[in-house]
């Protein structure tokens, strides 16, 4: 049996989708989303017990039950996701649905992801963006982040918030899935979050800086407050 690192994949989208300042190296942080919104962030090490190095192990079938998403970050940028089959201990790394190329992790990998095992698991095949425009230009899937982003933002908890905040910028977004018409077909990606509907999702300001960046077209308020927000 082969064996692997779980975020070997993950980290090649990384290297491609984000921009060069935060392009290369491990993974920082890991988010998991269960069931409800609740969600649980691990931090990672470049090197030891608690870097991606432990999350590999011999390959397997994709498990039956049930499962937490998997959201690798660099950069404040989010690869698409894998899942975590805790019961199991299998993790699974794919780009696009349906799921593939599973893991049984080592002790190690078990130890690291130890605190997801709190988390309610979810039984649903996920709900995701498949496509993305920007005042009626759809964005490339090389813009493969801002999709894993809107994913997490969404799927986490959310607080109340009367209107967009300052610099937010409107996206127009098809889903698909069992939830896709209950999905938002407009958010707005602010600084610090994802804004729709009167309420407000939480993310690394490494998307709208990204995204902001590379925006074709972009007002001179927008590039003003991209230089003083993300430097």
């Amino acid at each position: 049996m082969r064996s692997r690192s779980l975020l070997i994949g993950l980290a090649v989208g990384a290297a491609l989708f984000a921009s060069p300042a935060s392009a290369g190296g491990s993974f920082e942080q890991i988010v998991a989303v269960g069931a409800n919104g609740d969600s649980q962030t691990i931090q990672l090490r470049q090197n030891g017990p608690r870097s991606e190095a432990v999350l590999t192990g011999d390959s397997v079938a994709v498990p039956p039950g049930s499962f937490v998403r998997l959201y690798p970050l660099i950069g404040g940028l989010p690869a698409d996701p894998g899942r975590y089959y805790p019961t199991t201990h299998v993790v699974c790394l794919y780009w696009r649905e349906p799921v593939s190329d599973c893991m049984r992790l080592g002790a190690a990998g078990m130890s690291l992801l130890s605190p997801l095992t709190k988390l309610p698991l979810r039984h649903q095949r996920p709900t995701m963006p498949v496509e993305v425009r920007y005042r009626s230009r759809p964005l490339r899937y090389a813009n493969g982040n801002i999709f894993a982003a809107l994913e997490l933002a969404l799927e986490q908890r959310s607080v109340g918030q009367a209107s967009p905040p300052p610099h937010a910028i409107r996206l127009a977004v098809r889903w698909k899935g069992p939830r896709a018409a209950h999905m938002p077909s407009v958010v707005w990606l602010a600084p610090h979050g994802v804004y729709t509907s009167h309420r407000f999702s939480t993310l690394p300001r490494g998307t709208w800086c990204y995204l902001g960046t590379n925006l074709p077209h972009a007002s001179a308020s927008l590039i003003e407050a991209i230089n003083r927000i993300c430097g």
